[in-house]
């Protein structure tokens, strides 16, 4: 006959409380002088009125290339303070990167269109409008705009 043994029970062990997390104090951003998001700020400070860069020209301008998203980050850290052209920089494509119908995408358009760049269908002319002036590929020379 198999003997019968007790359950076995598990002890409880006594849990710390949880702390809440509590809001920090944000110490005022100081950028290095060579530092990669210097050299963004720099390269956005150049950009001139009436006139839109793309994030991977700036990038490029900047001495980063392929960083794009970089100069995303660096512009969404940078404060208002800095009196950096932000709603200069759009997308590859021409368009506002903020959702239509935002407060940031009213906010950028109300700054371009302040300056005298046109919008047609949402998107900006990066031909007529860009910076720096890109340099036609040979197969638009020859068919026309692709």
């Amino acid at each position: 006959m198999a003997s019968r043994s007790k359950p076995k029970t598990r002890k409880k062990v006594a849990r710390k409380p949880v702390k809440k997390a509590t809001p920090r104090k944000v110490a005022k951003q100081v950028v290095a002088p060579d530092s990669d998001a210097a050299r963004i700020i720099a390269a956005i400070k150049r950009i001139p009125k009436g006139k839109v860069c793309t994030y991977g020209n700036v990038a490029d301008v900047a001495g980063l290339p392929r960083r794009a998203r970089l100069v995303g980050t660096v512009l969404r850290q940078t404060p208002a303070s800095r009196a950096v052209p932000w709603f200069r920089v759009i997308n590859a494509s021409g368009r506002i990167s903020f959702p239509e119908g935002s407060d940031g995408y009213a906010r950028q358009r109300k700054h371009l269109e302040a300056e005298g760049v046109d919008f047609v269908g949402g998107r900006v002319d990066l031909n007529r409008y860009g910076w720096p002036p890109r340099d036609k590929m040979l197969d638009e020379l020859l068919w026309g705009p692709v």
